[in-house]
C-alpha cells in the first residue's frame, strides 16, 4: 500500500471517531482521573505550603534570636564599664521604680538598699534573682554603655588643672566629629588612678554628707567652652580625670546606666504572637525576653522586646572566692557581695534561654519533656509540660536552647 493510501485511510478513521464522539463511560473515567490528579496536587501543595510556612517562621525565629542575643552579649561584656570604684560619700540615689516582671522586686537591685559591707554603696556591675512565681531568672547590668543614646559611647580626659583645664576635643583626622561631647550632654568624671567618682560634695570629701542630687556627681556640657565646673577640675598635674557621657538630654538619677533582662508574658494577649506556646491549667506559657532600659527622668523603664516565645532564662555565675579558682553558682552566688568583691570574684557568666522555633506543628513530636539548664547542681531542670505549657501540646513545638557564655571584659578595668 502506498504512503498516500495509508494516509487517506488514517484520516478516514479519525473522521469516523470524530463523528461518533465519546461515550458517557469514557467521560466519567476521564473526569475521575482529573479529580484524582487535582486531589493529589492539592495535598502536595498544602504540604509544601505548611513546610514553607514552618521554615519561614523558623528562619524568623533564628534571625530574631541572633540579633536579640547579640545585644544581650554586648551588655554582658560591657558590665561595669565606667562605673566608679569608690564614692567619697554614702549614696542614696533613687534608682529604679516600679515592677517589670512577676515575682521580682525591681527596687531590690538599687544600690541605695545595698546590704553588703560597702557603707558608701558603690554600684554593683551585675546582680540577679529568681522570680518567686515562675522561677525564671532576672538579670541586672550596670555600666555607662548600658544606655541607648550615642552619648554613652563618648569619653574624653581633662587637660590642665584648675580654671585652665579643658575637656579634650578629639581631632577629626583620627576621630569622628560625633566622638566629641556637645552641649547638653550629661557626664560624670572618674579619677582613673583610684576609680573615685569626682563629686562636688560640700564640704569637700565629707563622708557624712549623703548625696541624692545629680549636681553632686555630674554636670552638663556647655560647648564650645568645654571647661568643667570648678569641683570637677584636676587640682594637680598628675591627676588623670576621665569624662564619660551618660545621657544626651536628661539630668541623671545615678552616675551610670542600667538595663534589666527578664522574661514575661504581656498583660494583653494582642501583644503576644499567636504562634507562641500558651499556658493551660494555670501554667505561664511562653513569654517575651525583654531588655528594660532605666530612664533617668523618672526611674521607670523603657522596654524593648528581644526574643519571642521564651520558656525560661537561667543565669549561672562562675565565681572565684580566692580570685583564681572559679566555681559555678546560681543567681544567689552574688547576693551580699560588695561591688569590689564582684569585680574580684566574678569570672564568667553563662545564660541559658529556652524558646521554640516557628509555631505549633501537629505533625511534629518533640522527644523530651525536660530540658536541663546548667547541671544537676547549678541551674534548673525545666519541665515543658509541668512548668510551662500545662498539657501535652508541648510536644508539637520545636524547642531550642540558646547558651551565652560571656567573660565580662570591663568589670575589672
Amino acid at each position: 500500500m502506498s504512503c498516500h493510501r495509508r494516509l487517506k485511510k488514517y484520516l478516514s478513521s479519525l473522521s469516523v471517531l470524530s463523528s461518533r464522539g465519546f461515550t458517557l463511560m469514557e467521560l466519567i473515567i476521564v473526569m475521575a482521573i482529573f479529580m484524582v490528579v487535582i486531589i493529589i496536587s492539592s495535598q502536595v501543595f498544602n504540604k509544601i505550603l505548611t513546610i514553607s510556612t514552618q521554615q519561614t517562621k523558623s528562619s524568623e525565629s533564628d534571625t530574631q534570636g541572633v540579633i536579640g542575643l547579640e545585644m544581650f552579649r554586648m551588655d554582658l561584656e560591657h558590665a561595669g564599664y565606667g562605673l566608679p570604684w569608690m564614692l567619697s560619700f554614702p549614696a542614696e540615689f533613687d534608682e529604679a521604680q516600679g515592677v517589670l516582671a512577676p515575682g521580682i522586686d525591681t527596687t531590690s537591685f538599687n544600690d541605695k538598699y545595698n546590704t553588703s559591707s560597702d557603707i558608701n554603696k558603690v554600684p554593683r556591675a551585675v546582680q540577679a534573682a529568681t522570680s518567686t512565681t515562675d522561677h525564671r531568672d532576672y538579670l541586672v547590668i550596670k555600666s555607662i554603655l548600658a544606655g541607648m543614646s550615642d552619648t554613652t559611647k563618648k569619653w574624653a580626659y581633662i587637660d590642665g588643672t584648675d580654671s585652665v583645664s579643658k575637656i579634650k576635643i578629639w581631632e577629626t583626622t583620627n576621630y569622628a566629629a560625633t566622638d566629641n561631647f556637645v552641649a547638653n550632654d550629661r557626664v560624670i568624671t572618674i579619677d582613673s588612678r583610684t576609680g573615685r567618682l569626682v563629686a562636688a560634695i560640700p564640704p569637700e570629701n565629707d563622708a557624712s554628707y549623703i548625696s541624692t542630687n545629680a549636681a553632686d556627681f555630674s554636670y552638663t556640657i556647655t560647648a564650645p567652652d568645654m571647661t568643667p565646673p570648678a569641683a570637677f577640675q584636676p587640682k594637680q598635674n598628675n591627676d588623670v580625670f576621665v569624662v564619660y557621657g551618660v545621657s544626651s538630654s536628661t539630668d541623671l538619677r545615678v552616675p551610670y546606666n542600667r538595663v534589666d533582662y527578664y522574661v514575661k508574658r504581656p498583660s494583653s494577649d494582642s501583644e503576644m504572637p499567636t504562634r507562641c506556646a500558651k499556658g493551660t491549667n494555670g501554667k505561664p506559657g511562653t513569654g517575651i525576653l525583654y531588655k528594660g532600659v532605666l530612664n533617668h527622668s523618672d526611674g521607670k523603664f523603657t522596654e524593648y522586646p528581644l526574643l519571642e516565645c521564651v520558656a525560661d532564662m537561667q543565669v549561672v555565675f562562675n565565681v572565684a572566692a580566692d580570685g583564681v579558682n572559679g566555681v559555678d553558682v546560681d543567681q544567689s552566688g552574688l547576693t551580699g557581695l560588695s561591688a569590689k568583691e564582684i569585680r574580684q570574684q566574678l569570672k564568667m557568666i553563662t545564660i541559658y534561654i529556652v524558646t521554640h522555633e516557628g509555631g505549633r506543628d501537629p505533625g511534629f513530636n518533640y522527644a523530651n519533656q525536660t530540658i536541663m539548664l546548667g547541671d544537676e547542681n547549678v541551674g534548673r531542670k525545666l519541665d515543658l509540660k509541668t512548668d510551662i505549657v500545662g498539657s501535652d501540646d508541648y510536644k508539637n513545638y520545636r524547642w531550642k536552647t540558646y547558651k551565652l557564655v560571656v567573660i565580662p571584659r570591663n568589670i575589672n578595668y
